[in-house]
């Protein structure tokens, strides 16, 4: 059974509701009044995608695509399973300015098949990390509507202190990549993979991760240690489908000197495993990831990209433990070799799959 099961008896168009108002209320709230790029008074916010539209397109069906809730085992009932290329993966953080000129050079299909500069690196890394401030930033709205109404946290102060820690990491990390761009800055950034695949795969995503382990399982990043004085170190992963290719890439920033020993395995690695461990760090470390409908069957089916869609950090149901899950005691995580690659041309979208249209 999935974990997201509505019990019976329950009113699930209720509870979607619920869900949908709180939601609403906490990014109403979370709404800020500058422009964090510019740093201008805005009115309202540009519609900005996580993923490229150019990257959702050729992996649409009739304009929609499958969203990583899907994979998760979410309720239908609760959360949309699948939406439109235009309202897929958007957040409202930036001005329509700062959104049209900033990212110009890496959303363009004929730049991002070329060897990556300096300056799209940092594009996209200030994207994922705008996504990752403006999700805190609700979360935090939405920790205290949340104790308002139900009073489920038993020390709302700690949480709201956490992820406010978060929240200024992120915007640190977001002024650090802009000043890259804006100073066409050389020599920061030290790649892991990438890689123009000649066929187009049914996945779309971009993400700023921490990773908790390596390719051998040996420590990366504590992710437990909250003190205050340490700082997370992130790799970003980026899969961009097109019409007809692929581009595939992995990187770093060359002060985030844990990932080095990362580098010299993906380098003694052979590409079809790398390509099988990038597909896995999809799943296991991101929700902003996109589907096409040619794998849906298997995305519903597969009970082990269930389990890992449900991970965090190698724990069960998204790191929430209880006496449920036994605490976690003697849980399996699930490996990359557990679950369908992607990634590898066997899955690969043909011509006639897709029947792409804006809705």
């Amino acid at each position: 059974m999935s974990l997201f099961n509505i019990p019976d008896g329950v009113d699930v168009i209720e509870v979607r509701k619920k869900v949908n108002k709180m939601l609403s209320e906490a990014r109403k709230k979370a709404k800020s009044k500058k422009c964090i790029l510019c740093g201008k008074e805005q009115s309202s916010f540009c519609n900005s995608h996580s993923v490229p539209q150019m990257c959702l397109r050729p992996i649409a069906d009739k304009g929609k695509v499958l969203h990583a809730s899907l994979a998760m085992g979410f309720d239908i009932g609760v959360v949309d399973l699948d939406g439109g290329v235009n309202k897929s993966g958007t957040f409202n953080y930036i001005c329509r300015e700062c959104d049209a000129k900033f990212f110009q050079d890496y959303e363009n299909p004929d730049n991002i098949i070329q060897p990556p500069t300096d300056k799209i690196l940092a594009e996209i890394a200030v994207k994922n990390m705008l996504l990752q401030l403006n999700k805190r930033d609700i979360e935090l709205e939405l920790l205290d509507i949340k104790q308002q109404e139900l009073g489920i946290y038993e020390n709302p102060d700690k949480l709201s202190e956490l992820k406010t820690l978060d929240q200024k990491e992120y915007q640190e990390e977001v002024l650090f990549h802009q000043d890259i761009a804006n100073n066409n800055k050389e020599g920061g950034y030290q790649i892991l993979f990438w890689e123009v695949l000649p066929y187009k795969v049914p996945i779309a995503t971009q993400s700023a991760m921490v990773l908790p382990y390596d390719m051998e399982g040996d420590i990366l990043n504590d992710v437990g240690n909250m003190d205050k004085s340490v700082r997370m170190q992130y790799v970003h992963i980026a899969v961009l489908p097109l019409e007809k290719k692929s581009v595939v890439l992995a990187f770093y920033h060359k002060r985030d000197k844990i990932y080095r020993r990362l580098r010299h395995q993906i380098n003694t690695t052979s590409r079809e495993k790398v390509l099988q461990y990038i597909n896995y760090l999809i799943f296991e470390h991101t929700e902003n990831v996109y589907f096409s409908k040619t794998i849906e069957e298997e995305l519903k089916n597969n009970k082990m990209i269930e389990k890992v869609s449900q991970e965090a950090n190698g724990l069960p149901t998204f790191g929430h433990l209880s006496a449920d899950n036994i605490f976690g005691m003697d849980y399996e995580a699930v490996k990359p070799e557990d679950i369908p690659n992607f990634l590898d041309e066997s899955w690969a979208i043909k011509e006639e799959e897709n029947t792409d249209g804006e809705e």
